[in-house]
């Protein structure tokens, strides 16, 4: 069937040879750049060290219990995503939180892969190489490679198969089994992370909308004046078949109240339950209650300080505006009205992993805008009017509806070229960054990392902390309520201790342990070690 396929349709070799080399160029690029990251000990945050923790214990059939978060502490009480145990078999190959980086470039490469698929079933070859190659150095992409691994960059290929299915309907007779596929793809979200919920109840109530049922249904209940109206019990009946006879509108339906029942259970019961504390704790980022007591301040809010209108503007210029008239803009909210209503400014900026799910929405809205124009649905023929000036405008109209398809992919590869100078891919123009060399400060680390003995305990500072994942029990050192470590390492020009660190790694272990007496251990350039005296 399948040879029969490509012999029927030829172009589908090219075509998939095409979007498998770019897929692959992407990943090859981004892998250089996480590569030198992990040489030159650039790691951010303790978000790598974190999730390392989490595929070393599924690797090793426990309950992912993360050290450098507390004591005891399970990350299913943090976050909910299950979806993170994939990490287990490339941990087993490979036992190094480098791996998860290399695994967050893959679904990168992956969701490049798919989108230019979609892509090119709407638009020229050439354009869908462009779109992908835009959408893989979209700002959303590059900050979150550059501030490496989150459970998020799961939700790439589960977007794009289930959001480009709903863009590609537009050009097919038969689309119930495309509405049918962008629901399935929908359902496996939820397991991402607990706000996913809600951006999978934003995609069920758009394929109900694509579905046309909510005119129909509108219509049985709300019928227009008859001789013989209809009981609302037979409406109801009409309403119900109507209902389960429409494709894809019972799974579509199901997907919204999926969306809906995941979030309540993960942050009201699982993450609770697997909390140390007993509560969810985000549950103060985001005041519910009070947004919906002032909706008009809360809408306000969306747009100040001016950080929000900033990323608000790049998101909107990233998918040349022409994304925000597809109904997928819809799916997009979610996510942009818990961060933007958030005390917490981190969530304003265009910067860090926060917008990486929202890069698959603009760029299969965008999409599903070209197949809206190719299908000849863009403008309605009514609006036009018909005075002397109506010809003209439909004239323009149409232009701008055949060149869409050209223009639009051109501009979004534009756009991100030229932002390309203040993202962080431009890194690789650095020498200090791009080269394989270690410096005086790599070489300082990598050798107290060496001299902390394998199977040891050790707090550490951001500086080494990530790179004592495979091998020691690491806890992160700005916490209390740990046991003693056997060994405690400090970095002076660690960013843990801005301009004022600890003036000895002795006297802060033993002050900082007072059931523990430390001795000296090592001293290598900024960094201290200390060890347990028994």
């Amino acid at each position: 069937m399948a040879i029969k396929k490509l012999l029927e349709h030829p172009q589908l070799v090219p075509a998939r040879i095409a979007a498998t080399t770019l897929a692959l160029a992407v990943f090859g690029l981004y892998s250089t750049y996480s590569w030198f990251q992990w040489r030159h000990y650039l790691v951010p945050s303790w978000d790598l060290g974190i999730f390392a923790q989490l595929a070393k214990a599924y690797s090793q059939g426990q309950a992912p219990i993360v050290p450098i978060k507390g004591e005891g502490f399970n990350l299913l009480g943090d976050h909910f995503h299950p979806i993170t145990i994939a990490l287990t078999p490339f941990y087993w190959l490979w036992p190094s939180p480098a791996t998860l980086l290399y695994v967050q470039n893959g679904l990168v490469a992956l969701s490049v892969y798919l989108l230019i698929r979609f892509a090119q079933k709407i638009v020229k070859p050439w354009a869908a190489l462009t779109l992908g190659l835009a959408y893989a150095l979209s700002f959303g992409i590059q900050q979150a490679v550059s501030v490496q691994f989150h459970e998020v960059a799961f939700a790439l290929p589960f977007l794009v198969m289930s959001l480009g299915n709903l863009a590609i309907m537009r050009l097919e007779t038969e689309r119930g089994p495309f509405l049918r596929r962008a629901v399935y793809w929908a359902f496996p979200l939820v397991f991402v992370k607990e706000d996913m919920g809600i951006t999978v109840l934003a995609i069920g109530l758009v394929i109900l909308w694509r579905t046309g049922w909510f005119r129909t249904a509108a219509g049985i209940l709300f019928p227009l004046a008859s001789a013989a109206p209809a009981t609302l019990t037979q409406r109801s009946k009409t309403l119900l078949r109507s209902w389960m006879s429409t494709p894809a509108v019972a799974e579509a339906s199901l997907l919204t109240l999926w969306g809906l029942i995941w979030p309540l259970l993960a942050i009201g019961l699982i993450l609770p339950y697997f909390n140390t504390g007993g509560v969810f704790d985000y549950s103060d980022k985001l005041d519910v209650a009070a947004a919906l007591g002032d909706p008009l301040g809360a809408f306000a809010q969306l747009f100040y300080p001016w950080q929000k209108s900033a990323t608000l503007g790049l998101l909107l210029l990233t998918g040349v505006l022409a994304w925000a008239i597809s109904p997928i803009a819809w799916v997009a909210v979610p996510t942009l009205i818990w961060r933007l209503l958030s005390p917490q400014e981190g969530y304003w900026e265009p910067t860090w992993h926060y917008n990486l799910v929202l890069m698959p929405i603009i760029f299969t809205a965008l999409l599903d805008t070209l197949a809206r124009a190719q299908a000849g649905t863009q403008v309605p023929a009514r609006p036009l009017g018909k005075g002397p000036l109506a010809g003209t405008r439909r004239s323009l109209l149409d232009g701008m509806k055949h060149q869409a398809p050209i223009i639009l992919p051109a501009l979004t590869l534009l756009i991100a070229l030229g932002t390309l100078p203040w993202q962080p891919l431009a890194q690789l123009g650095q020498p200090s960054f791009s080269s394989s060399t270690l410096s005086l400060t790599d070489e300082m680390k990598a050798e107290a990392v060496a001299a902390i003995p394998q199977g040891s305990t050790v707090a550490a500072d951001l500086s080494v902390l990530t790179y004592l994942v495979p091998e020691h029990t690491a806890y992160w050192i700005g916490h209390s309520g740990e046991p003693a470590p056997d060994y405690v390492v400090i970095d002076r020009m660690g960013s843990a201790w801005g301009s004022n660190p600890p003036s000895s790694a002795v006297a802060y272990a033993t002050g900082r342990y007072g059931s523990a007496a430390y001795l000296p251990y090592r001293t290598i350039g900024t960094i201290e070690i200390a060890v347990r005296a028994d």
